[in-house]
């Protein structure tokens, strides 16, 4: 072979390693393209759950599951519900998270969508129902368990009416759910699908029962609408029947209509379809990418911090606590508890997106005002005054921001008549007792002062020496012991003589000895 062959060969043999490349590069760049088609053609959907009593804490979680859902520029969220109801306020911030979502959202009524449950769901976009499940009985009531005011039922049904009407779905039969005084009835004389819904007022209903004009009672008069998955479909307030979410997401698809995203059923596109409504199909949220959004540590904390019950109780071990510790010497146990169960009470509603920072400053400032009031002003004035009112405005902001305001009030006199009554049982019981004794000792022994060197009673009428000024507390030497000894009011100097006037459980009580 002579080197022209060669040359040849080799020219040709590069050329062909050439295309070969090239043709490997765009067989590559389809098979990416491709890749990227299908992924962009699954949706992803984030599912949010809403289990048992509705509180300000979900709320939390709630806005943190939407706002992850805008984020990923998710296709849908799916709220899974199953719930009793719960607080009404938290309710408001929860459907307003919802009105403000810039994602299609679908209620799955899982179980149960009772009271508040049902608002949630008729806010969204979409309602599936699994079968047995059930929604309605949204009646406001006190916590006492008695039927709420006119005013509460009224503000409940406006707010059910304008999430009907903002979803497109029959107001009648969502007031209905509210009101027990309205009659729901399918009116005759009606060429559409499931007649006329609607409710009626009793001297309304029965003057059209008298002309005739009644086909049926869905509701009668002192019973709340509650409705199964059969009856939502046949009144056209849900939209689909759905046995899982897997069930769901296979029969919606994402649609385009005027420029926003929608997720609607097959059914329902074939519909606006015949209707001459234009629309756009985005993609199908069948075989979805899914995303569930876990309760964190910190929101089940606030979850169960926020309960208004859990509220009062911390409120009230928290002040017990402090009064405790302001009537023993040392600090110990009982100032420990106090702080805990009150960083609790202000840090779990912060969690729940309460703004109470403030509240929290103004319950220090003001816990500082009466310590200072008590320990170094003679007497009781304005600081002791200001201290109070500060404590009380700081913790009837959180109740007020918490709870509507009947709540707020019931629970803050729950929870002051128990610090009243655990306290006065706290006070005159537990420094009697042996076991408190040797505590409150063993405490005071670990600070800079020496303890008493038997039972505070034994000092009762005897004499001593004022070892730091009293203003009013302070300490003294007594038999020979150091002992943490408060005055009735007065200051007393350094070095002087006093006296005690009486031992009030762990309180010495001195007075100044007269020259």
């Amino acid at each position: 072979m002579n080197l022209d062959n060669v040359r040849f060969l080799g020219v040709r043999k590069c050329l062909l390693h050439r295309r070969l490349r090239f043709i490997l590069l765009i067989t590559s760049i389809l098979l990416l393209a491709f890749c990227f088609a299908i992924i962009a053609s699954v949706a992803d959907v984030y599912i949010i759950e809403i289990r048992d009593e509705i509180g300000r804490g979900l709320g939390k979680y709630i806005s943190r599951g939407i706002k992850a859902a805008e984020e990923d520029k998710a296709d849908a969220i799916i709220f899974d519900i199953n719930t009793p109801g719960g607080e009404l306020r938290a309710t408001q911030d929860i459907i307003e998270s919802i009105y403000q979502a810039r994602v299609p959202t679908i209620a799955y009524v899982n179980i149960a969508a009772y009271s508040a449950g049902s608002i949630i769901a008729i806010a969204c976009d979409q309602i599936v129902m699994h079968s047995g499940s059930m929604m309605g009985a949204t009646a406001p009531v006190q916590i006492t368990g008695e039927k709420a005011d006119e005013k509460a039922v009224s503000a409940v049904s406006g707010m059910i009416r304008s999430a009907a009407q903002k979803q497109g779905r029959n107001e009648d039969i969502a007031a209905a759910m509210v009101d027990k005084n309205l009659v729901l009835v399918e009116m005759k004389g009606h060429e559409s699908l499931n007649g006329e819904i609607a409710s009626l007022r009793p001297e309304e209903y029965e003057k059209k029962e008298e002309a005739g004009e009644i086909e049926k009672v869905i509701s009668a008069e002192g019973e709340l609408l509650t409705l199964t998955k059969d009856d939502a479909l046949e009144y056209g307030f849900a939209d689909a029947p759905a046995e899982s979410i897997e069930e769901l997401l296979s029969i919606y698809e994402i649609v385009d209509i005027q420029g926003k995203r929608k997720a609607l059923t097959s059914d329902a596109i074939f519909q606006k379809q015949s209707e001459d409504i234009a629309l756009t199909k985005i993609k199908s949220l069948g075989g979805s990418i899914t995303h569930r959004i876990r309760v964190t540590l910190a929101e089940h904390i606030a979850i169960f911090i926020t309960s208004p019950m859990i509220s009062a109780l911390l409120l009230s071990l928290g002040t017990i606590g402090l009064l405790i510790e302001l009537r023993t010497p040392g600090f110990g146990f009982p100032g420990i508890i106090g702080i805990s169960c009150l960083a609790l009470f202000f840090g779990g509603h912060t969690i729940a997106t309460i703004n109470s920072s403030y509240a929290a400053l103004a319950f220090v400032v003001g816990l500082g005002l009466l310590m200072f009031e008590l320990f170094v002003i003679p007497g009781f004035g304005v600081a002791g005054i200001l201290g109070i009112l500060l404590m009380f405005g700081g913790i009837l902001f959180i109740f007020g921001k918490s709870y509507n305001p009947k709540e707020a009030v019931l629970w803050l006199s729950i929870s002051f008549i128990a610090t009243f009554g655990l306290g006065v049982v706290a006070f005159y019981t537990l420094p009697r007792t042996r076991t408190w004794q040797q505590f409150v000792l063993s405490t005071v022994q670990g600070s800079e002062y020496q303890a008493p060197s038997a039972e505070l009673e034994n000092y009762a009428r005897k004499t001593g020496r004022a070892v730091t000024p009293l203003r009013p507390a302070g300490t003294a030497i007594i038999d020979g012991s150091r002992v943490d000894v408060v005055t009735e009011g007065n200051f007393i100097s350094k070095d002087t003589p006093i006296k005690v006037v009486k031992v009030e459980g762990m309180k010495v009580i001195v007075q100044e000895i007269e020259e």
